[in-house]
């Protein structure tokens, strides 16, 4: 909560709606375009009124396009909320200032991404729980993130 929310509202401040922030290439796709399958099932269940997706990536505003066209193709959640990185910003950098900025807003569950120097570095400085895919077998990294999604309700009712 902020500090202008806490003195306006006290303990009676909203709720911070729920988000999960995730990578793309290597997490949720591969060679740019090339849908992990088990990524592409679990973020599509999201209940898009519950949870909010963001992705952060390295890519820059260059690669807008195909990567809007790839998250609509595989009817993704979150198509407007892609943090690209600027080209004058380094993505470590661009990542953890992105982690920051989004556990003002909410309640961020979970970041799911590849690259512990990156995401889960970024994850950690902003008090953010990290998943990290192993490329070679991304199964229970997702599986992991579909069991803290779940028991947040982001597929419904609460299980946990």
């Amino acid at each position: 909560m902020s500090d202008l929310a806490r003195s306006v509202f006290g303990d009676d401040a909203p709720a911070k709606p729920l988000a999960v922030v995730v990578d793309l290439d290597d997490t949720v796709c591969t060679g740019f375009d090339c849908p992990i399958r088990c990524a592409v099932d679990v973020l599509a269940r999201i209940d898009r009124q519950r949870v909010t997706v963001h992705y952060v990536t390295a890519r820059t505003d260059v690669s807008r396009t195909g990567t809007d066209r790839f998250i609509m193709d595989h009817r993704l959640p979150g198509w407007r909320h892609v943090h690209y990185c600027p080209k004058w910003q380094g993505s470590k950098s661009h990542k953890a200032q992105v982690h920051v900025h989004l556990v003002k807003e909410y309640r961020v569950i979970a970041s799911i991404g590849d690259l512990d120097e990156e995401e889960g570095e970024a994850a950690r400085l902003a008090g953010v729980p990290f998943v990290r895919v192993d490329r070679s077998n991304p199964v229970p990294a997702w599986a992991e993130l579909e069991k803290l999604l779940d028991t947040n309700g982001a597929f419904g009712t609460p299980t946990g």
